[in-house]
């Protein structure tokens, strides 16, 4: 009877948090709603780089909307500013500061904004909300350059201080952010969306409140995290105990040729949490890659892989913070993944997407064909700036030009759809062209860019862009791809790489041809020039003999495929334009090599055959230096084995080299002789 009886309460209990969480989620969503609505921005209203949210007094979010938004951020810890400040109501406060605020924002151009709510004169929750500034000041058009190597470089930082007290607009606050950036009164729209959002938030909050009690919702808050929690622990407990390490690179870091390395050990403790140890992970880089986490010990951004198996294995979770409680990560000081000040972090999001595929990496060596390959790991964020002009001019986001999604052991990758930047619209063509300068050629997928497979990955986008004022600069960040593309699994291809290239109005008619605009962010393009940027394709899975030949016929009649590689790839005949099946089935007897587990392409694969070895044994070696010096000691190495000749690299070149450098370093004499041992 007693048990019967704590099974009825335990019952009404989980109903009583489920309405809750639902009251909550509907608050976020008419949050989002607000600020997506209220927007000035292109790239709020249009593509939707945006976040709200409910969070604890304590920082963790307990509610965040699902169909809205910029999701990677979900669930990040925001303690630096909720136990910070001095609350009264009515206040808004402000910041965009990676370092003050201890990895909460991770770059300059995310603007956080908190209000309190106040029942009875005690702080309930707080409500929040960011949206990523167009432009915040600094070198560039956008404030972002990729080949900035401080953070001073990229624009205006506020540590959190109050926009609004007590309801009144701090002006002196609002001038300063004003004065600093190329686009103020349409920041000041983006800025009153928020504020506007905020104001909501409170509002429904204080009707639930009055309507339930106030004790009741609190406890609920923190109900939904452990809610929250307890689903996650129940699906990472399915990950067979044990360690999975895995390896990514970007193909360099914008200043020299030599890649930068990112290693993650995925522990499985078999009791639904799991550790991410990113020991290894090369040292940050004087460039805009670096990802500021402030050494937290749970960050949405060297989760997302976890996050989104979390979420598509349990179809009755609400996100929130509760499933970040579960992934605990190990992250080595001033490196890549942990940045220290002042190290540039315009583009840290291209990081994040990198240790996307690093993760599922992992999961695929923990559970093959259960997670997607990698995509095409690329985001190509498009400016067009006519801001030179002054008052008059503007800086619109053309585009967020992305590539496919991988495949799995059960589907095709997504097409034109990389899944980390999934949350991203697309710019309509009639909104670019009303706001800019430009009119748009092309803008679909990319035909043969696809990694094959039994299931293949997803076709990148091909965009054209042909620029019709001489004063506009195009800004394009993000570029990575251009030699290593994204991998492939249990004998699937690797994709395409990703690039862009101009073509200037007398070239066509000429035999220069289009020229390759290569890595540079900010390209002053020529009146008529036409700009045409591509993502890679995502990795497939399996052998791409074993795909459907009508799989293959009818991406071949879409003009994704074409007829030699549907022919020379997956084996399949096509002849008059129909599948022949005769001619199929005696291609598919040839005699072939397929591998069973990673391909990586071939640039990363001769990367690796020439310098695999030399890469573990500096990674283990650069801790023993100084912060400062780590990343300048690791080119240097490079360089002299380079110079030495042509590798392979082998143990007694690589220790060489070790010990050269330690000593030209100062290194202390038993450190140098661990490293040529």
């Amino acid at each position: 009877m007693a048990n019967d009886i704590a099974a009825k309460t335990a019952a009404r209990d989980a109903i009583g948090v489920e309405i809750f969480a639902n009251l909550f989620k509907a608050v976020v969503d008419e949050m989002a709603w607000v600020v997506l609505r209220s927007s000035h921005t292109t790239f709020v209203k249009e593509t939707q780089d945006f976040g709200v949210a409910l969070v604890t007094p304590e920082g963790e979010m307990f509610a965040y909307p699902y169909g809205s938004g910029a999701t990677p951020l979900m669930g990040v810890a925001m303690d630096s500013v909720t136990q910070g400040i001095a609350w009264e109501e009515g206040d808004v406060v402000v910041t965009n500061d990676p370092y003050a605020t201890r990895g909460m924002v991770m770059h300059l151009n995310d603007i956080y904004v908190f209000r309190p709510v106040f029942v009875d004169g005690k702080l309930l929750c707080l409500a929040w909300t960011f949206i990523h500034c167009t432009d915040v000041g600094g070198y560039a058009p956008g404030s972002i350059d990729m080949q900035n190597s401080e953070v001073f470089q990229e624009g205006l930082r506020l540590r959190p201080v109050k926009l609004y007290r007590r309801g009144e607009l701090n002006e002196e606050v609002w001038n300063i952010f004003a004065d600093n950036c190329r686009i103020p009164s349409l920041n000041w729209g983006d800025m009153t969306a928020c504020v506007a959002a905020l104001a909501k938030a409170e509002t429904r909050l204080r009707r639930l409140a009055e309507r339930y009690g106030r004790d009741d919702v609190a406890q609920a808050m923190y109900a939904t995290l452990d809610r929250t929690e307890a689903l996650t622990r129940a699906v990472l407990a399915e990950i067979p105990q044990g360690s999975y390490t895995f390896t990514e690179y970007f193909e360099d870091d914008y200043i020299s040729d030599v890649p930068v390395r990112i290693v993650v050990k995925l522990t499985s403790r078999g009791d639904g949490t799991i550790e991410l140890d990113y020991t290894g992970s090369d040292p940050q880089v004087r460039a805009a890659l670096n990802l500021p986490t402030g050494g937290m010990n749970h960050h949405p951004f060297l989760a997302m892989s976890v996050v989104n198996y979390v979420v598509t294995k349990s179809e009755a979770i609400h996100i929130n913070a509760g499933i970040l409680r579960c992934i605990d990560l190990v992250l080595p000081e001033a490196s890549v993944v942990n940045a220290s000040f002042p190290a540039a972090c315009g583009m840290r999001f291209t990081t994040a997407m990198r240790a996307h595929d690093l993760l599922l990496g992992a999961l695929t060596r923990a559970m093959p064909g259960q997670v997607p390959v990698a995509g095409s790991g690329v985001l190509v964020v498009t400016y067009i700036s006519t801001s030179e002009l002054g008052g008059a001019g503007r800086v619109v986001v053309a585009n967020p030009v992305s590539g496919g999604s991988g495949a799995s052991g059960e589907r095709d990758g997504i097409s034109g759809t990389e899944m980390s930047v999934a949350f991203l619209r697309n710019v309509p063509v009639e909104v670019l062209e009303a706001e800019a300068p430009v009119v748009v050629r092309r803008f679909g997928l990319a035909p043969d860019s696809e990694g094959p497979g039994r299931f293949r990955g997803g076709f990148g986008v091909a965009y054209e862009l042909e620029i019709k004022h001489p004063s506009a600069v195009v800004v394009m960040r993000g570029k990575d791809r251009q030699r290593f593309c994204a991998w492939g699994a249990a004998g699937g291809g690797a994709g395409t790489t990703s690039g862009n290239i101009g073509t200037r109005p007398g070239a066509r008619l000429s035999s220069t041809g289009p020229h390759d605009i290569g890595k540079r962010t900010v390209y002053r393009a020529e009146l008529g020039e036409v700009i045409r940027l591509w993502g890679g394709g995502g990795g497939g899975f399996g052998d791409p003999f074993e795909r459907d030949p009508e799989l293959v016929a009818a991406d071949v009649a879409a003009g994704l495929v074409s007829p030699e590689r549907a022919r020379d790839v997956y084996g399949v005949a096509i002849t008059a334009g129909a599948l022949d099946t005769t001619a199929t089935a005696a291609l598919r007897r040839r005699p072939r090599n397929v591998g069973r587990d990673f391909d990586f392409g071939p640039a990363r694969s001769e990367w690796e055959r020439v310098h695999g070895l030399a890469a573990e044994r500096i990674a283990a070696w650069l801790p023993s230096l100084p912060v400062a010096v780590r990343r300048y000691a690791q080119a240097t190495v490079y360089r002299q084995l380079h110079e030495a000749g042509p590798g392979p690299y082998r143990a007694d070149a690589v220790a060489a080299a070790l010990a050269a450098v330690g000593a030209a370093l100062g290194q202390p004499e038993a450190a140098l002789q661990q490293a040529a041992q």
